[in-house]
């Protein structure tokens, strides 16, 4: 049973080197179209995404997002914020990180997520308003070199149950 967006979550790894080479501006308009047509609770689209594609400005990301210093060497990366004010806004951010990386998979765009909330100095150095947080920064490359490799995940039976927790699925 062929399924290409199954395939896309089935093999997508987090990139962390990237190779020198530009992303064409409609893949990564692409990449944030499906970002924007993300699902969010009462459709309230609690975000707002910066692209950054200028050298010095990844170098700062860089700098910035401590789990993230890749980020200076990607072709570009987008800084995701949220309403503070939305109580989904975690969650639906979130879910468009996830529309990002596996739409940037699908185009053979690497990416991973960096940061992990309260990045208060992308917020100031990017002047994203006081109202929003910085849920994160995807950087964004073709990958260095090739990725293969088998993902590493407990057992399947381990994490998924049927009816209750502990049940098997059949």
């Amino acid at each position: 049973m062929s399924n290409e967006v199954f395939e896309v979550a089935r093999t997508a790894m987090a990139v962390r080197e990237y190779a020198d080479k530009p992303i064409p501006d409609d893949v990564l308009r692409r990449i944030l179209e499906s970002a924007h047509l993300t699902a969010s609770a009462a459709n309230r689209q609690p975000w707002h995404f910066v692209l950054v594609k200028d050298r010095d400005r990844l170098r700062k990301l860089g700098e910035l997002v401590r789990t993230g210093p890749y980020t200076a060497n990607a072709a570009a990366a987008v800084i995701v914020a949220y309403e503070k004010a939305s109580h989904s806004g975690v969650s639906d951010a979130s879910r468009a990180i996830q529309s990002m990386v596996v739409t940037a998979w699908g185009k053979g765009v690497g990416s991973n997520w960096t940061g992990l909330m309260g990045i208060d100095a992308v917020r100031e150095e990017f002047g994203i308003p006081d109202s929003y947080d910085v849920l994160a920064v995807v950087p964004l490359g073709y990958p260095k070199r090739k990725i293969a490799g088998r993902k590493k995940r407990r057992p399947f039976n381990d994490v998924v149950s049927s009816e209750r927790f502990g049940t098997p699925l059949a």
